[in-house]
């Protein structure tokens, strides 16, 4: 039988990833969390919590999250429960979103497309998708889009509007 940090070399080399590359991808300097548990002198059991952080970073790559908790000293039925109570659950949320102007928009995508794109073609993949970006989104929802002042009050302006003056809009269910 191999020894734990030989079992956790092993587990993270089946990934792909370098020492470097997992230990990043979990968010932990190279030189104090992680590479512990790759060391000779790891020995014990992983701890529960950097056992699930680890399990879920090499799922991914398809290393099984039971033969990670193993190293934290879970029995295959240990593991499978912990599994079951760790699955993050889907959660939809609707949010009512306003853009700024197609103007805005598309010096946004000008910016992220500048060195992905050449710049002959740049100006006008930007224009493209700052006017379909708010129609795409609003083909991909439900919800009915939901009018905006054209401005935010100046100085001396009232600013309650009746839409202010109004509790926030109930949702509607599409169900």
């Amino acid at each position: 039988m191999s020894l734990p940090f030989e079992r956790m070399r092993l587990l993270r080399a089946r990934s792909g990833l370098s020492m470097r590359a997992f230990a990043a991808l979990l968010g932990s300097p190279l030189d104090t969390r992680y590479a512990y548990y790759e060391e000779r002198r790891f020995t014990g059991l992983l701890p529960i919590d950097a056992a699930r952080r680890i399990a879920a970073a090499l799922h991914p790559y398809g290393v099984e999250a039971r033969e990670v908790l193993a190293l934290a000293g879970l029995s295959d039925d240990e593991a499978a429960a912990d599994i079951a109570v760790q699955a993050p659950t889907v959660q939809y949320l609707r949010l009512d979103v306003a853009f700024p102007s197609e103007e805005a928009l598309t010096r946004m995508f000008e910016t992220m497309l500048e060195d992905e794109v050449p710049a002959e073609h740049r100006d006008a993949l930007a224009r493209t998708l700052a006017r379909r970006l708010p129609s795409a989104l609003q083909r991909a929802t439900t919800s009915p889009p939901v009018p905006v002042r054209a401005h935010w009050p100046a100085p001396g302006e009232d600013a309650a509007s009746p839409a202010r003056r109004r509790g926030p809009r109930r949702p509607e269910s599409h169900i």
